[in-house]
């Protein structure tokens, strides 16, 4: 896809969006995502609050939309990689301990959203120039993928099953809810068990349970 066949307002749009949400990931390194303002944020763009606001409706939704993209580039690594079963289930991992080591903490703030949440919220859709500049060259892999977690864990749950990397007792859908927990769950023992350099063992720990 070439950036100019998007209409000149979407692409504004578009680069004013990432500059706010990556903004945010910066500041977050900092300080804690309550704590973060609406204000501070948009100084750190020289955008308005209006802007802010037309782009996230509320400020929770910078890290619903950080998770879109995580996923999204975790789906191209793994298609890219050819990574199957719990080849992919181990880098997905890695990616959260690789991310927490660059912005701590920030794996905590989307747990503690999601406890607040009655359900997994969704993900938004990426515009066409938001996947530009997010995904540059790889737009036509980007648009093709569906950012939703558990989609993806019961990709992997069918993936170690045929490869016979599964436990047998376990069906697709327990092993998809189980990924889901060691997830979410794995790395926020790690966190309150004190183990925050060695959050990778615990994964593996838990993914050992699932494994044949």
């Amino acid at each position: 896809m070439v950036m100019l066949n998007v209409p000149l307002r979407e692409r504004k749009k578009a680069k004013t969006k990432i500059a706010l949400y990556e903004a945010c990931l910066d500041m977050s390194v900092k300080q804690s995502f309550r704590e973060m303002k609406v204000e501070d944020i948009c100084a750190q763009v020289e955008v308005s609050k209006v802007t802010f606001f037309k782009c996230f409706p509320k400020k929770e939704d910078v890290l619903v939309y950080y998770m879109c993209v995580w996923l999204t580039k975790r789906w191209l690594e793994i298609n890219e990689q050819g990574l199957r079963g719990w080849d992919a289930a181990k880098h997905l991992f890695a990616c959260i301990v690789e991310d927490d080591h660059a912005r701590p903490g920030i794996m905590l703030r989307l747990v503690g959203l999601l406890a607040e949440e009655k359900m997994h919220p969704p993900m938004p859709m990426l515009t066409d120039a938001e996947i530009h500049l997010l995904f540059p060259g790889k737009e036509e892999q980007a648009r093709a993928i569906d950012p939703n977690l558990y989609v993806l864990m019961q990709r992997i749950a069918e993936e170690a099953i045929a490869k016979g990397e599964a436990a047998e007792r376990y069906s697709v859908g327990q092993i998809t809810e189980m990924l889901f927990t060691i997830f979410y769950g794995a790395y926020l023992t790690a966190h309150l068990m004190m183990r925050g350099d060695d959050i990778m063992a615990c994964y593996m720990e838990h993914l050992e349970v699932l494994a044949k």
